[in-house]
């Protein structure tokens, strides 16, 4: 009888070690590495929204929030849907590290790229439609020393 307990017992341990995946395999999983991060960033309109009676834009960015780790290089595809004759809208970032200006013409795009060097969240915005068409850039702490 206890030949069987140890038996089984040493049966279902061997098969925990086989389902749990071993430390060394979970820092592996987990960890963050520099990378390339690429985004693909639209000017859009909110749908249904009268200008005229709101008071403001009804301009958005397809994406309001970018978010990456220290050390990744970022790069921004910035698109200005607009047909011809409509709106110029800009990819705006004030100050360091990540000044970034880029003003685009209705059906053309721009691309911004830089090192996510400083951890923090930084706005950008379109200065031409205020207050809607803003966002943020989200940088993550890595654990890469």
């Amino acid at each position: 009888m206890i030949i069987v307990c140890a038996a089984i017992i040493v049966t279902a341990i061997s098969s925990l070690a086989m389902i749990l995946p071993s430390k060394q395999n979970q820092e592996e999983t987990y960890s963050i590495h520099p990378q390339k991060k690429e985004f693909w960033l639209f000017s859009s309109a909110i749908p249904e929204f009268n200008e005229t009676k709101m008071g403001m834009s009804h301009d958005v960015f397809s994406q309001s929030t970018i978010t990456v780790n220290k050390g990744d290089n970022v790069i921004i595809h910035f698109f200005n849907t607009e047909p011809a004759g409509g709106d110029t809208h800009s990819f705006t970032i004030y100050g360091k590290p990540y000044d970034a200006n880029v003003v685009v013409k209705p059906g053309e795009n721009e691309t911004v790229s830089f090192n996510a060097t400083k951890i923090g969240v930084f706005p950008y915005e379109c200065t031409f439609h205020q207050p809607t068409m803003r966002g943020q850039l989200i940088v993550l702490t890595s654990d890469e020393p």
